[in-house]
């Protein structure tokens, strides 16, 4: 396998992908099996709902360079206008899920926060 392939942007987040499917089966499966690792779990998802909040402005700005340096050109009609209307709703997608991703992160403290008293040994 090229280890440049396996670190591509779309096979990390296929793996991150994954990997929340396996913590929702172990938790589905009955693995989480006490507060405190509820505890820790949530921490986890907190900080990787934090991560996704940097993440997706990042996403936005290489759309853009790819925009502004003549790399992203869509075909049909007006190719250019297309392609920055196109641009503009992918970016307006992007500061939606970042907004959620934001509210999800308070949320998961929050909870976190509700869950520390059980967690406690």
């Amino acid at each position: 396998m090229n280890p440049s392939a396996a670190s591509s942007p779309s096979l990390l987040a296929a793996d991150a992908g994954a990997t929340v499917r396996r913590l929702s089966r172990c938790v589905g499966d009955g693995e989480l099996d006490s507060p405190a690792e509820m505890y820790r779990v949530l921490g986890a998802l907190r900080l990787l709902a934090d991560d996704l909040t940097h993440l997706l402005p990042a996403l936005q700005s290489r759309l853009e360079e790819g925009l502004l340096s003549g790399q992203l050109v869509r075909q049909g009609g007006d190719p250019v206008a297309k392609t920055w209307d196109s641009v503009g709703e992918v970016g307006r997608a992007l500061a939606h899920a970042r907004t959620v991703a934001l509210l999800m992160t308070k949320e998961l403290e929050n909870s976190q926060v509700a869950l520390r008293d059980l967690a406690a040994p």
